[in-house]
């Protein structure tokens, strides 16, 4: 009853803020954005930690723990990389998510593409997001200075450090700059390189040439032991995803993430072009839910962990995919619109 309760005031009151401002955007003559709506969100879910044992927190029901390369997932749920807010993530965590991974942190600041850069559609009988941020953020000199004492170490559950790069050179000094900062941190984590980005200009071309990520991981492998997620696109051909596989299978301590945001052009979602300031973006949410599967099944064949990530919400989702092979879940939009579906689903695992 209080998760019912609880997803029942957060939808509305997120339903209320959203359009709240899309009003006063309206009168102002100003395009349409809802980022303004998540980062006014964010605040207000801030403001509410001091009554966290309340609204929050959710033990995680035993019985559904994995043990992934010595990582220890008390749940097979995770929260997939796109969020930075340390209070959302400490939310989520204080909800029941296993894991959660830290938004792709690049070489250099970058302040990502111009605004307005994220919308809320409709598609496929769905609600989904649709951006083209362009990965803002800090800069792996600001991100190691922060990841060693970082807050989220408290609950012990594996940590993904995302990693996005121009160039192989970029990936590889970026997880060293991180490996060094974190040398004497015995906590779990595991990295994730991000070889889809559809929201840069060369965000996905190791993602389409399998002969590139082979040399990478080849080079990252000869200091670095930890878990490697490798996140992957679901906009590449499937003859491609299978060598991906097959480059992946060849190097221990590999996961295969089996998603990212599907890229579209704004014409192919009826979005009005004053509301956008890029040609198109990256599509996430229920419409992208079979692809999804189909790339799980692809890599179920090959002997690795699958992180599946791309339009779950709900415990359907997870029993689809974990009949076609997959063992962990990610999610984003899903938990946008209603992070209560965590202790949900926990409970019906």
């Amino acid at each position: 009853m209080r998760i019912k309760l609880l997803s029942f005031l957060y939808r509305s009151s997120r339903y209320t803020i959203t359009h709240f401002i899309y009003f006063f955007q309206k009168i102002l003559f100003r395009p349409r954005d809802l980022e303004t709506a998540v980062k006014i969100g964010d605040k207000v879910l801030g403001s509410f930690f001091i009554l966290k044992k309340v609204i929050f927190e959710f033990p995680i029901p035993a019985g559904n723990d994995l043990d992934i390369y010595g990582l220890k997932f008390p749940s097979p749920l995770v929260g997939a990389s796109f969020k930075a807010d340390k209070n959302i993530l400490d939310m989520w965590l204080q909800m029941g998510i296993g894991s959660i991974i830290f938004k792709t942190i690049m070489k250099e600041v970058r302040n990502g593409n111009p605004r307005p850069r994220l919308q809320e559609i409709t598609m496929g009988g769905g609600t989904g997001i649709f951006n083209s941020l362009g990965l803002p953020g800090p800069g792996i000199k600001n991100f190691s200075n922060n990841i060693k004492d970082h807050i989220l170490w408290d609950y012990n559950r594996p940590l993904g450090i995302s990693i996005g790069g121009d160039s192989i050179s970029d990936y590889i000094d970026n997880i060293h700059q991180i490996q060094r900062s974190l040398q004497n941190n015995d906590h779990q984590y595991f990295y994730e390189l991000n070889i889809s980005c559809p929201n840069t200009d060369n965000g996905q071309t190791i993602c389409e040439d399998p002969g590139a990520l082979q040399n990478m991981l080849s080079l990252i492998r000869e200091n670095i032991s930890q878990p490697i997620s490798i996140k992957v696109s679901p906009d590449v051909s499937d003859s491609t995803l299978d060598e991906i596989g097959e480059v992946c299978s060849s190097f221990d301590q590999m996961i295969i993430n089996t998603g990212n945001t599907h890229y579209k052009k704004i014409s192919e979602i009826n979005l009005d072009e004053s509301n956008f300031s890029m040609k198109g973006g990256g599509l996430s949410g229920t419409s992208i839910f079979n692809r999804t599967i189909e790339m799980v099944n692809i890599f179920s064949k090959f002997n690795m962990p699958i992180m599946a990530t791309g339009g779950i919400s709900k415990i359907e989702h997870v029993n689809r995919l974990k009949e076609s092979g997959a063992i962990l879940f990610a999610m984003a939009t899903s938990l946008v619109l209603d992070p209560y579906c965590i202790p949900r689903i926990n409970r019906q695992l």
